[in-house]
């Protein structure tokens, strides 16, 4: 008896950094906001979003009182936005327990299995990622 091959394919998950965000990463962010930032890369390789402690989701649920609502969502839409809360500064649970906020989170790009990690930014009110921001190459790490 042999061993038997298996058809199913093993999920891989990958992650980028646009040029900006990497420039951040390498010169500007703590030794605190790199080990979350590590932290969340290292969970979401293996895992991709199943299992991450904070909250994971599409930018494109903009509260009903942003000014620019209708714009925000056409840019998230168009660029296939999402944001997840990496406990910076500290975990906060709301009192539904499904998952865990933070005050910032990592703005990225969904691309199927490989998301690009935009930019760090405050959670409310969020602004997106810019223009050139969104158009810039990026790096495969």
């Amino acid at each position: 008896m042999g061993e038997e091959k298996s058809n199913q394919q093993v999920e891989q998950y990958s992650i980028a950094f646009g040029l900006t965000f990497n420039k951040y990463y390498v010169e500007s962010y703590s030794e605190n906001t790199l080990d979350l930032i590590d932290d969340f890369i290292d969970h979401y390789e293996v895992n991709g979003f199943k299992g991450w402690v904070g909250k994971v989701a599409p930018s494109n649920r903009v509260p009903e009182n942003y000014e620019n609502r209708d714009d925000l969502i056409r840019k998230a839409n168009k660029y296939n936005l999402w944001h997840v809360h990496i406990g910076d500064p500290r975990w906060e649970t709301p009192t539904h327990g499904k998952f865990k906020t933070s005050e910032w989170v990592l703005q990225l790009r969904r691309m199927g299995k490989k998301i690009i990690l935009l930019e760090l930014s405050w959670h409310n009110p969020m602004l997106l990622p810019n223009d050139a921001i969104l158009e810039e190459d990026f790096i495969d790490v």
